[in-house]
């Protein structure tokens, strides 16, 4: 049912996503470290079935993230998975550059990124590669990945630079955590990203863009009038920062062409874990980018 469809019937609809809106602000905690332990201290499961709303663990998006680090990141540099969250995608990247770090604002998801790490490396082989990931799998190298995660918060001055002291200069990967900070944490995040990437390193962000309002994101992930998703709700309790979009129009502004080469970009999709019981994926509108810095002039 469409929005043009019935006019009069949508904001008397989208008015009853309100109320539990100023609830969960009322809850939120002022601390964003505090917000993200917050959450992913009451996590039990994850993936497609679980509680993490953005923890679809789709093979299709995965092995397309995968191709697109592949091509556009220098393979004998680490990876580092800002906002890595339980680690999915750092392990997925890992055997296919010399090292990945993990690195998250949350002690608990950093905790949990380690468990699911060890409980991936004893579990037994698989005979056969997941659909979509069968080709990404040949090629890949057959000896233990390293993977790593520490706790760090990117958008702290000088992170990214502390971090290139330990590492090295890094290629560095975001799935959806710009789209939920504010400008001048966006800005300090590019800051440290740049700082790591150093000279051969590059970016390659995904964020969510969804076109439409707020109230119209959340219908998107099955809010329906006062009935919210249990991953959804998970999030609004927890005091977690509201998503807003990012797209071409944020790029340009925090990664300027003066200053970063936009090497690719386009749209894509980001894959929810199942709102309700019995569904399947939702697919939310996002964007992509490759980036690189330009090399600053030196002074003769």
């Amino acid at each position: 049912m469409s929005d043009r469809a019935w006019p009069q019937r949508v904001p008397w609809r989208r008015a009853l996503l309100v109320p539990t809106l100023l609830r969960a602000g009322l809850r939120a905690f002022r601390d964003r470290g505090g917000a993200w332990d917050r959450y992913w201290r009451g996590i039990r499961q994850t993936g497609p079935d679980g509680e993490v709303l953005w923890d679809g663990d789709s093979a299709e998006e995965r092995g397309w993230t995968v191709g697109l680090a592949r091509r556009a990141m220098e393979s004998t540099l680490p990876v580092v998975d800002v906002g890595c969250g339980n680690g999915r995608y750092t392990r997925a990247l890992a055997p296919w550059f010399t090292a990945a770090v993990g690195v998250d604002v949350s002690a608990e998801a950093v905790a949990r990124a380690e468990r699911e790490t060890r409980a991936a490396l004893e579990a037994p082989l698989r005979t056969s590669a997941a659909p979509g990931e069968a080709g990404a799998a040949r090629g890949a190298s057959s000896a233990p990945p390293r993977v790593s995660f520490r706790v760090l918060d990117m958008t702290v001055a000088g992170a990214g630079a502390r971090l290139r002291a330990e590492v090295g200069s890094a290629n560095v990967f975001v799935r959806g955590l710009f789209h939920t900070l504010d400008a001048a944490q966006r800005g300090r995040l590019a800051e440290s990203c740049r700082a790591l990437i150093g000279e051969r390193g590059a970016l390659l962000l995904v964020e969510t863009d969804f076109p439409g309002s707020a109230l119209a994101y959340l219908e998107l992930l099955g809010a329906r009038g006062g009935d919210y998703p249990a991953p959804l709700l998970r999030c609004l309790e927890a005091g977690l920062p509201p998503p807003a979009r990012f797209g071409a129009r944020e790029l340009a502004l925090h990664f300027p062409e003066a200053s970063w080469e936009h090497v690719e970009s386009g749209s894509a999709e980001l894959c929810s874990a199942a709102m309700r019981p019995g569904q399947t994926s939702t697919r939310i509108p996002a964007f992509f980018a490759v980036v690189r810095p330009r090399q600053r002039r030196r002074s003769p």
